[in-house]
Formats: structure tokens, sequence, C-alpha cells
């Protein structure tokens, strides 16, 4: 099969705080359809299964579903307080999505510059419940001061939420299950409440993790492995073949060299890197910033 890096059209999602632009996925009901190159007009899965070695990779290629999700947020008002099950979980629920532990990236910080992440100190699991009886969750939210380029780790148990102005980069499992804590008493189209879910956030929200680490340049887990990458000259990428990548430009532009050719990305635009191609080269048009990912 031809090798190159592979953009796809985005999805995109228009929810009542904002947009969403599914750049990679491989879903069912939301399938990425290529957008560049000999394989231009085909569905995701169906590229994933021309040679799954050569797409998905060695350690790879028996893996289903395609194990990651990539968005862009725009949140033009604040999201719901919300939390995600993990993977044991979500099996117990009889769940088609597995469990979802994401990262978030801040292209831009909220107007305030504060995110909604994590808990008050003392709220315990007995606190937890009452304020969700009795509505008043939001004296119990912790808010986390962010900036530009800021990445944020939002492991499955976490309470969180975007606020106004906040538009982030996310990389997550490829799962879409997420269980709503408080909704700011928001109706949805059909002028209903919208449904929230405390019984299943009870179970889930972890009060021991309270906020999460914050750094500038990296985040690991058992998902995906992201890392921050400054160019201000070509940065050659090589691999074994044993999994696929994933490049996000974050900042300027960037063209991926290859043996078979370029690809050019813009700022909030990804790539997906099929693991046969196993050397590239990053070439900023000036100066970029790319986060590079894999399955660990």
């Amino acid at each position: 099969m031809e090798l190159y890096p592979v953009v796809f059209h985005p999805i995109i999602k228009t929810m009542i705080w904002g947009q969403e632009s599914w750049d990679i996925s491989c879903r069912p009901h939301e399938m990425g359809v290529v957008k560049n190159g000999a394989y231009a007009g085909m569905d995701f899965d169906t590229y994933l299964a021309i040679d799954r070695v050569q797409t998905m990779g060695t350690r790879l290629a028996d893996v289903k579903p395609f194990p990651l999700l990539v968005k862009i947020i725009d949140a033009r008002d604040t999201l719901s307080v919300q939390v995600h099950p993990d993977d044991k979980y979500a099996t117990a629920q009889n769940s088609h999505d597995p469990g979802k532990n994401e990262m978030w990236y801040i292209l831009q910080p909220p107007t305030d510059g504060h995110l909604i992440i994590g808990l008050t100190e003392g709220t315990t699991r007995e606190v937890l419940r009452h304020v969700f009886e009795t509505n008043t969750i939001e004296n119990h939210l912790n808010r986390l001061a962010v900036k530009e380029g800021d990445i944020v780790n939002i492991p499955a148990g976490l309470v969180h939420a975007l606020t106004p102005g906040a538009i982030i980069a996310e990389i997550q499992q490829n799962s879409d299950t997420t269980y709503r804590v408080y909704d700011y008493n928001r109706v949805g189209a059909d002028g209903n409440p919208r449904e929230l879910h405390i019984a299943h956030a009870q179970r889930v929200a972890d009060c021991d993790r309270l906020i999460p680490v914050k750094t500038t340049d990296a985040v690991d887990t058992d998902y995906f492995a992201v890392k921050k990458i400054a160019l201000d000259a070509p940065h050659t990428i090589e691999s074994n073949g044993e999994a696929f990548c994933i490049v996000m430009c974050v900042e300027g532009a960037v063209t991926i060299h290859h043996d078979n050719g370029k690809t050019q990305l813009q700022t909030k635009e990804s790539a997906f890197i099929p693991a046969g191609l196993r050397r590239f080269t990053l070439v900023p048009d000036g100066f970029a910033q790319v986060l590079h990912c894999i399955v660990p």
C-alpha cells in the first residue's frame, strides 16, 4: 500500500455551548473520511483494513476498535460539569465504548484564565453525595489557572469542565461515555432540562485525586503518550513499525517530509502516520509546535 501521513475531513459537531471538530475519528457513526492522497474519499476503517500491519503496526495490528479519538473543542460557554468512567466500570455497564481517559492542550485559555478541574480540598465521597443531592456542587469545584501551551491530564474519575473562551486540542480514548454532573440548569434543543447522570457519577468520581498534574511538555498514560515538540529547524522521527503515531500542529505550520512526498499541516490540523512509514521529518514554516502522540 502507499504510505503517507493521512489527513481526514473534520467531523463538525455544534453544541449548545460551542463546537467540536473530530479530526481523527474511527467510530461507526462518526467515521473519518480521508482527505488527501491516494486514499482520498475512503472511510478510516476501510483504510486501516487494507493492511493492518502497515497502518496500525505490528504491535497494534489486532487492536480493535481504533484506540484514540482526536478533537479540537471551542468552548463559547461553560460545558457541563462531567466525569468519565474507567474501563472496568464501562464494561460493567455493558457499554459499547471503553472508559475515557483524556488530555487537553490549551490552544487558547478561557476568558478568566481558569478551567474547572477537580474538587476542592475536603470534598469526601460523603460530601460529594450530599452536594449531588442538594445541587450545590458549584461550591466544591476547583478552578485551575491555565495558559496557552499548558497540558492537563484528565484521567477517568476526575470531575472537570471547560469554561468560556477556551479552545483546546483533546486526545482521548476512543469513547463518548460522559456522565453529566451539573449543567447550570440549562435546557436542551427540546426545551427540557438536559439529563444528569448522578448515580453513575457518584460511583466513578475520584475523591482521592482532587487536582491533576499540569505540565507544559508531555503526558504519559497507559492509553496514550503525548509529547510537545518545539520546532525551529527540521526534526526527524523514526520508529520500528510497531505502532502508528499522530502528529497535531498546535502552533504555526509544519510540513511532514517523507519518502513518498510531503504533507502540510496548519495550526489545529492533525495527521495519522501509518506504522509502515518508519521515518519522516517535520519541517517548520519559521517556528512551529506539534504534539506527537503514540499508544504505549
